[in-house]
């Protein structure tokens, strides 16, 4: 079940196009999460820096508590147009005109594209989170309550936070963005492309060997 997300008959009619798999959603998950990760809690850490110096007021102490989570709604929304322009190792992404139909081709992620791309990702990801901390977390809360004795428990909330946060945005990017439809343009993935006017001829998945290779 975690070769291809979705029904072949869905896939778009390139014959050229890389069905995602697991292994494709990984390196694209990984690129996109270190990047918004780092940039919001670097972000997160100046402004709470700053906010020490100052009054504390009912507001200060708000912006002190959902910071990061602001910050990483925004520094996600620069990733997710960097990954839409990033070439990895064997494949990128493409925004196929027509669905992926007949006479696809790849668009620009301009600006609309993009932010459609990364709504798509925040809502979805801000629901299943929801039903995550709902479904894991509250379970887990009984445990870490009988070893709060013994265990910091602080550091272990923010641990499982960030588990949870990663495999919730792992599991969005795999199954809610790659080969869906959004507006009018499919998200795709092509063989790496040395130019943006043609498509190139298919290639082979990441680590697997050319014909007549050993």
């Amino acid at each position: 079940m975690f070769d291809s997300p979705h029904p072949v008959d869905h896939a778009p009619q390139l014959t050229n196009y890389i069905q995602p798999n697991l292994g494709y959603g990984l390196r694209i998950w990984w690129a996109f999460y270190w990047r918004t990760l780092l940039a919001s809690m670097v972000l997160a850490v100046a402004v709470n820096l700053m906010l020490r110096r100052v009054e504390i007021t009912p507001a200060t102490v708000l912006i002190a508590k959902y910071d990061v989570y602001v910050f990483y709604l925004i520094t996600a929304f620069f990733a997710m147009a960097y990954i839409l322009r990033k070439n990895f190792r064997h494949f990128r992404i493409a925004l196929l005109s027509n669905h992926g139909g007949e006479g696809a081709a790849p668009l620009t992620p301009m600006f609309r594209r993009t932010a459609r791309v990364w709504w798509a990702f925040c809502w979805q990801s801000v629901v299943y989170r929801i039903i995550a901390a709902v479904a894991v977390m509250f379970p887990l809360g009984w445990v870490i309550g009988f070893l709060a004795s013994v265990l910091p428990v602080a550091p272990i909330n923010m641990i499982l936070q960030f588990i949870l946060d990663a495999l919730v945005g792992m599991f969005v990017i795999y199954s809610s963005i790659l080969d869906e439809d959004i507006s009018d343009f499919r998200v795709g993935l092509i063989p790496r492309m040395t130019s943006p006017s043609r498509l190139p001829e298919a290639a082979l998945p990441p680590d697997l060997p050319s014909p007549g290779q050993v």
